[in-house]
């Protein structure tokens, strides 16, 4: 979700808010998928979901959701398959903080700060939360790529062929159909002080739906929240409009090899995995200046 300030065309430099709302207490979660489809601002689309700007801009801390790596690991030995996981998230994290910048100068008007941005990485690389169902959704998107472009790179698909975008829209629609099956479950596991505990995404009233904030206590006195129904919804949302843009061929998608020309996904070989590749991986060695 991102929050984003409506403002009148009487607006002006003079009168724009100096910095974009934001809540202390909310950790805002936010986790990385491979998108299908390129856009001006994401040449590389290794997106980040959900799109929330005003942690970063304040330089509070976000809740880094990472995928299971062991389950990962599992699948890339079996379909042959390495993943460079710091480039992954690189990539990522680079697409999120430039289109934070972009919202920034729109909504305030000013540059955002680069000390501000570093304030914001530091911070949530501290962050030790762990949410159960967010890390099995993250997994899954990555897991069900991965098994996509298996396919296609053993089928020589390109762009140009039915096929290719086939298995795109197979792909789009089992995370669709992933994520509305969770909405209407309406169950999400939590882990809060060493014990796992399930919660619900909405209370419904009078056939109305109202998501829950969900507290997390971080140690006896400090407790965050957070909105899960809305990052589902999200994820529902972005490859439910994939799936349109398929079948309606409003756009087209982009060329898989993309990915490993950019030194993301490659063929394993038995040196990759006898090192541990993907399990080493580790979000505190990130460098973030080599994105800034």
């Amino acid at each position: 979700m991102l929050t984003v300030f409506q403002m009148s065309p009487k607006n002006s430099f003079f009168n724009s808010p100096s910095k974009l709302k934001s809540f202390k207490r909310d950790f805002a979660p936010v986790g990385f998928y491979f998108d299908i489809f390129d856009t001006e601002i994401f040449k590389i689309p290794v997106m980040p979901v959900p799109m929330r700007i005003d942690k970063l801009t304040n330089g509070d801390s976000t809740l880094f959701i990472l995928p299971d790596f062991g389950s990962l690991n599992k699948l890339l030995k079996k379909l042959g398959l390495t993943i460079n996981f710091e480039n992954f998230f690189l990539l990522g994290i680079s697409n999120f903080i430039n289109f934070a910048k972009g919202k920034y100068k729109e909504i305030v008007h000013r540059d955002l700060n680069r000390e501000i941005i570093l304030k914001w990485f530091e911070n949530s690389r501290l962050v030790n939360i762990e949410i159960p169902s967010l890390i099995e959704v993250y997994t899954y998107m990555l897991a069900e790529f991965l098994k996509t472009y298996s396919i296609i790179e053993e089928k020589g698909l390109d762009p140009s062929l039915e096929g290719y975008t086939t298995e795109l829209l197979r792909y789009c629609d089992k995370i669709v159909s992933y994520t509305r099956e969770i909405i209407e479950n309406n169950s999400i596991l939590i882990k809060e002080e060493g014990s796992t505990k399930e919660v619900k995404l909405y209370l419904e009233k009078k056939g109305k739906y109202y998501p829950q904030i969900i507290p997390i206590k971080m140690d006896k006195e400090t407790k965050m929240h957070f909105i899960p129904y809305l990052i589902f919804d999200d994820i529902l949302d972005i490859f439910s409009y994939d799936c349109i843009l398929i079948n309606e061929r409003k756009q087209i998608p982009i060329d898989i090899t993309i990915w490993k020309c950019n030194g993301i996904i490659n063929k394993l070989s038995n040196l990759d995995f006898s090192n541990g590749f993907a399990r080493d991986f580790d979000l505190k060695k990130i460098d973030i200046e080599k994105v800034l």
